[in-house]
């Protein structure tokens, strides 16, 4: 299908920055067994990217001043309702969609810190820092919740903003940001849910420079490189979402082999400073963003991809 308005797409069917080479995982002699990676049979195969993202066919105007700074998204089990999380405080918000942005619950379990995604697995839900603690959440309809801490290997310094659930493997992502001016990989790591570890190696790396290559800056553009702020794993093709605020950049990797399928600049008209991303059951993509001037914004994009 050939959309009418292809905003700078890219398709790169050869382009590869690939997953990372088990053999990295020799030299740490005593850690955790890296996550298997599975090899599913996904229900559709994507050969160009199915949203046009340049009409949302709707729009939530987060008014509570509160979701202005909205950081991370993630469905829950009921239409239209989604989880952001507080930016500088361990708080969830349950946004309703249905009721113009409203909140309609609060789930507050830390009093401070830089959280910057959540994400919500069957009745649980998981927050992460920038430095790459995970909180595990539940019994969140009590007050106070229980809370589970769980430490990584990942630093301040990596920066961690994307947070999403990988049905395949049954484990978080979990993407770092790192320094938008350097020219270092940015990685994504995976955290097992049965284990509660985190691989030492990242399972998918980008090169930043291969981004700007493939979409090049525009006229005015500030010379950032790509930096994830979020990521997501799309319900029917398995291809991983990863969204940067610098740049206002999408990249789509290929689930099994790591290559990115396309590139995309998104519009800052529309997304001044996008900072979630997510896919309902239908496929449907969700995408935040942070209002600069404003309130904060949810938009959703019809998925036009076979069922």
């Amino acid at each position: 299908m050939i959309f009418p308005h292809p905003y700078n797409m890219h398709k790169l069917p050869t382009l590869t920055f690939g997953l990372a080479f088990p053999a990295l995982v020799l030299c740490y002699c005593n850690a955790q067994a890296p996550t298997a990676t599975p090899n599913p049979t996904f229900a559709l195969v994507s050969d160009t990217l199915p949203y046009n993202l340049q009409t949302p066919s709707l729009t939530i105007n987060l008014v509570n001043v509160e979701l202005k700074e909205i950081s991370g998204l993630s469905p829950t089990e009921t239409e239209g309702r989604y989880l952001a999380i507080a930016d500088e405080r361990g708080e969830v918000f349950f946004i309703d969609g249905n009721g113009g942005g409203a909140i309609s619950q609060r789930v507050l379990f830390r009093e401070k810190g830089d959280f910057e995604g959540v994400e919500m697995i069957g009745t649980t839900i998981w927050a992460a820092k920038s430095n790459g603690d995970l909180f595990e959440i539940t019994n969140w309809k009590k007050n106070p919740p229980e809370v589970a801490e769980h430490k990584t290997s990942l630093k301040k310094t990596n920066d961690v903003e994307g947070l999403a659930y990988d049905p395949w493997r049954k484990s978080l992502l979990l993407a770092c940001k790192e320094n938008p001016d350097s020219l270092y990989l940015r990685g994504i790591y995976v955290f097992n849910l049965e284990t509660k570890a985190l691989d030492e190696a990242p399972a998918y790396s980008i090169n930043p420079e291969d981004v700007n290559r493939l979409v090049p800056y525009s006229e005015g553009e500030k010379h950032d490189y790509f930096s994830p702020s979020g990521l997501a794993v799309h319900p029917f093709t398995g291809d991983l979402y990863v969204i940067s605020t610098a740049l206002k950049r999408l990249v789509v990797l290929d689930y099994k082999t790591g290559q990115v399928k396309f590139a995309q600049r998104l519009n800052k008209k529309i997304l001044p400073q996008p900072e979630g991303i997510s896919f309902d059951p239908a496929g449907n993509l969700l995408l935040s963003s942070e209002g600069k001037l404003g309130e904060g914004l949810i938009l959703k994009f019809d998925f036009s991809g076979k069922k």
